[in-house]
C-alpha cells in the first residue's frame, strides 16, 4: 500500500473527532489525495487495516470487521471532520483527478506509456487516456504516430458512459501489460475530456489532430473545438470574475503570457490590476524580449487550467462559448 493509501485506511479507522483533528492538519491538496484514496476503497480487512494501525505505533477502541469505503464514506467523512464549505468542495472533487489507472501509471513517463500502447487499438488507447488527467493524457497523445493520435481522439470524444465491466477489463488488461494488479472502477470520456486533453498540447499538435478528426467526422470536430478553452477566451469573463483568475496567477506568468496575446487581453488585463501592477507587466514584458513561443503557450495553458479550477471550486463562471460582444 502507499503512503495515501494507508493514511486513508487511519482515517476510517478514527473515531470521528480523532480523524477531525488528523485531518483538520494536513493542507488541502494532501486531503484531496487522502479522500480520493478512501473513495477507491470498497471494502478493507481487519488484517489490512491492524497492519496499518501496527505500522503507525497505534490502536483503536473499537474494531469492525470490515471499514466501508467509496465516495459515499468519502463525502461523508469530509463532513463529519470539517464540514462547511471546504468539506463541500474537497467532495466535488474526489476521485474525479485520479483513477486506478492512473495509480498504475504514475510512475511511468509518458513516451514509455505511448510505446507500450502503439501495438493497441485505438479505442482501447482512448480508454486509457480517459482514466488519465488531461495534462498526462495530453503529453501520451503527443507521442503517438501517424494517424493514430487523430483517431484516438475521435474515440475518446465519442466514449460517454462506460458499463463497469468494461473498466474492470482494462484494468485488467493495462495492470497484465503494465506489471500490475487493480480492481474494478468506472470513468468516461467525451468531447470535454478531449478538448481540455487537447488544450494542453501546442497549438500546432493540437490543430494536426483536429484536422484528422474533421476528416472523420467534422460533426466531432466541430464539438471538440467549441469546447476548447484558450488563453484569450479568458477575457470573455466578467470583470468579478476575471480579477478572481488574476489572483491566482504570478506577475511573472502575466508578462510571459501578455507577449502572445491580444491586445484587446492586454487592455483587459491592465484594466483589472493596479496602476502600479500594469506599469510593472508593461516595463517586465519590454525588458524580456524574444521568447519561445513554447514557453508561452505553457504559460497560457497553466492560467487555462488554473481558471478550470476556480470553475470547478464554483469561484467563477466560464462560458467560452458565449460572445463577448452580447454585453457590450
Amino acid at each position: 500500500m502507499t503512503g495515501v493509501e494507508k493514511a486513508a485506511v487511519l482515517a476510517l479507522s478514527l473515531p470521528s473527532e480523532a480523524a477531525r483533528d488528523l485531518l483538520g492538519r494536513l493542507a488541502d491538496d494532501e486531503l484531496e489525495r487522502v479522500l480520493a484514496a478512501v473513495a477507491c476503497f470498497d471494502e478493507v480487512s481487519s488484517d489490512v487495516r491492524d497492519r496499518v494501525l501496527t505500522e503507525f505505533g497505534a490502536a483503536i477502541a473499537r474494531r469492525q470487521q470490515v471499514l466501508l469505503g467509496g465516495r459515499a464514506r468519502a463525502s461523508a467523512l469530509a463532513q463529519e471532520t470539517l464540514g462547511g464549505a471546504r468539506a463541500a468542495r474537497l467532495s466535488r472533487g474526489i476521485g474525479r483527478d485520479e483513477t486506478r489507472v492512473d495509480r498504475l501509471l504514475a510512475r511511468f513517463d509518458p513516451p514509455f506509456i505511448a510505446r507500450a500502447l502503439a501495438g493497441e487499438h485505438p479505442q482501447t488507447v482512448a480508454l486509457v487516456l480517459s482514466q488519465l488527467p488531461p495534462e498526462r493524457s495530453a503529453a501520451v497523445v503527443a507521442e503517438l504516430t501517424g494517424p493514430m493520435a487523430g483517431d484516438v481522439v475521435v474515440r475518446l470524444a465519442q466514449l460517454d458512459r462506460v458499463p463497469a465491466e468494461v473498466i474492470a477489463e482494462l484494468e485488467s488488461g493495462v495492470a497484465e501489460l503494465f506489471g500490475d494488479g487493480l480492481g474494478p472502477e468506472a470513468p468516461v470520456g467525451g468531447a470535454e475530456v478531449a478538448a481540455r486533453m487537447l488544450n494542453r498540447i501546442s497549438r500546432s499538435a493540437g490543430h494536426a489532430i483536429l484536422e484528422r478528426v474533421d476528416a472523420r467526422s467534422p460533426e466531432l470536430a466541430a464539438e471538440i473545438r467549441r469546447r476548447m478553452l484558450h488563453f484569450d477566451d479568458l477575457r470573455r469573463l466578467d470583470r468579478r470574475d476575471f480579477q478572481s483568475l488574476l489572483r491566482e496567477i504570478p506577475i511573472e506568468d502575466l508578462v510571459l503570457a501578455l507577449k502572445v496575446a491580444s491586445e484587446a487581453m492586454r487592455q483587459k488585463v491592465y484594466e483589472n490590476v493596479s496602476t502600479r501592477a500594469a506599469d510593472q507587466i508593461r516595463e517586465e514584458g519590454e525588458l524580456l524580449g524574444p521568447v519561445r513561443r513554447h514557453d508561452v503557450e505553457a504559460v497560457h495553458a497553466r492560467i487555462v487550467e488554473t481558471a478550470r479550477r476556480l470553475e470547478d471550486e464554483g469561484r467563477i463562471a466560464l462560458d467560452p462559448r458565449e460572445d463577448v460582444d452580447a454585453f457590450v
